[in-house]
């Protein structure tokens, strides 16, 4: 099933579109893709929040019932928050995306999967779907994705982790100690109920990061961890730290990935270190940011490999015979790189 699934993978067609630009490329050092002063960065190939829904409901119309969506709760301004469900199989996988409104690519990466298996996957997918049944949830912060910001609308916000006059970071509520009917953050309090509905095994959550660079001055398109809060089950850490090695192994085959450890941090409501906390494997996966258009089609396929291969990889049961303490090999990432021209 392996080498259909990624060779699907490696053919995905890219996103981008061609916007232009009021400065010639920069030459880097690194070389590598920037935002410029005064260029256009078009969102136009990205889906709004209405473009997703439309996208979602045809897969499930056309996927003859392999694809159904449900309505998990609402944000903020009352969008309806939907989670995709594909597959039969016992082990339940979810995978989230946009908690952060202004990291896109997950979600396209996320809808062009799904449509492919509403189509029927081609081969492989057929028995990959009888041993799980992924759960998506595409867009968690769509408030927040119509005004291309970091956090959730939520103006007259107030308490930890929110900006005043904006709204929350959705991705520091989550804490298992905070219950769902008490959740400030209505985008957050849905994934816990889903969680807590379907119980995955697994759980992936899509961001983006700045550009930063490994110490031989590579470019880092993907930084991965595992959960660092106190008090997360040792198997579940180990589990996670797998799945980091499984992540880690299927883009080293690839030369447009570069691979780094994320250099978490520890509050509890963090959803990595929450839902470990909760016994999942529980990993964040974080793809370069802040490029505008420029290479974004390279990271929705690093986005969509990455989903499908750990599909598979849990399916087929390879993830629970990795070392879990070769996720410590996974190099640091290093420094950030703020668009130097020279």
């Amino acid at each position: 099933m392996r080498r259909h699934i990624l060779v699907t993978a490696a053919a995905v067609a890219a996103i981008t579109a061609t916007a232009p630009t009021a400065t010639a490329a920069p030459q880097t050092i690194p070389n590598g893709p920037w935002v410029q002063e005064r260029q256009h960065v078009s969102l136009e190939r990205l889906h709004s929040y209405d473009e997703m829904v439309t996208a979602l409901r045809r897969i499930e119309r056309s996927s003859h019932g392999r694809v159904s969506l449900e309505v998990i709760g609402q944000s903020n301004e009352g969008r309806d928050l939907y989670l995709a469900r594909v597959g039969t199989g016992p082990t339940k996988v979810l995978y989230i995306t946009q908690q952060h409104g202004n990291e896109p690519l997950g979600t396209e990466a996320a809808l062009q999967l799904l449509g492919r298996l509403g189509n029927g996957g081609g081969a492989g997918w057929n028995a990959i779907l009888s041993r799980i049944t992924l759960l998506v949830v595409p867009k968690v912060n769509p408030d927040g994705s119509e005004r291309f910001q970091r956090q959730n609308h939520d103006p007259d916000c107030a308490g930890a982790f929110c900006t005043p006059g904006v709204g929350f970071d959705v991705n520091r509520w989550h804490d298992p100690a905070v219950a769902p009917e008490v959740n400030p953050v209505p985008e957050a309090a849905a994934v816990q109920r889903a969680f807590a509905r379907y119980q995955p095994s697994f759980v992936v959550d899509f961001h983006h990061q700045g550009s930063y660079v490994s110490d031989d001055g590579d470019l880092i398109t993907t930084s991965i961890f595992w959960p660092s809060a106190a008090g997360v089950p040792a198997d579940a850490l180990a589990l996670s730290r797998q799945t980091c090695v499984v992540i880690n192994d299927t883009l080293s085959h690839y030369g447009f990935a570069e691979v780094s450890q994320y250099p978490g941090t520890l509050p509890r409501g963090i959803a990595r270190n929450a839902y470990g906390l909760l016994g999942a494997s529980s990993v964040l996966v974080e793809f370069r940011g802040g490029i505008g258009q420029k290479s974004a089609g390279m990271l929705v396929r690093t986005a969509y490999t990455i989903m499908g291969a750990l599909a598979e990889s849990i399916a087929e049961g390879t993830v629970y015979a990795q070392d879990p303490a070769r996720a410590d090999d996974i190099p640091l990432r290093g420094d950030f790189v703020d668009n130097p021209h020279e």
